[in-house]
């Protein structure tokens, strides 16, 4: 139960910049008849379009701002993947050796654990 209404809170989360759109297509005989600002004025063929602006100005505003939009990739450039089989030649045998780079993560530190816990020395004064 708690889990379908996290996703019920995160598609409606999700969605929320969509609604005015859909409440445009879903009433839009209504918004164009008692909404728009220009219903008086048939020649601006406004058809309820400013109403529809002002709710996605309200959406937008209401959501938080991110001022710094773009995406920094200079991290990125250092890291790549290497699909490619390397191929090179053996100096002394003239054999050719194919390398296929491991995609697998390789570990090569070593813990050994102790059976007991240290406890140091008891002192005694006096």
């Amino acid at each position: 139960m708690k889990s379908l209404i996290s996703i019920f809170i995160i598609f409606t989360i999700a969605l929320r910049p969509v609604l005015p759109l859909l409440d445009y297509a879903l009433n839009y005989d209504y918004i164009v008849s008692r909404l728009c600002e220009n219903r008086n004025r048939p020649q601006l063929d406004c058809n309820g379009i400013c109403y529809l602006s002002k709710e996605l100005v309200k959406v937008s505003d209401s959501s938080p701002k991110q001022e710094n939009s773009k995406i920094n990739i200079s991290g990125f450039i250092d890291a790549f993947i290497v699909n490619e089989t390397f191929t090179f030649k053996s100096l002394f045998t003239g054999i050719t050796h194919k390398v296929k780079p491991s995609v697998y993560y390789s570990d090569f530190y070593d813990f050994t654990s102790q059976t007991r816990i240290f406890r140091p020395p008891l002192v005694s004064i006096f």
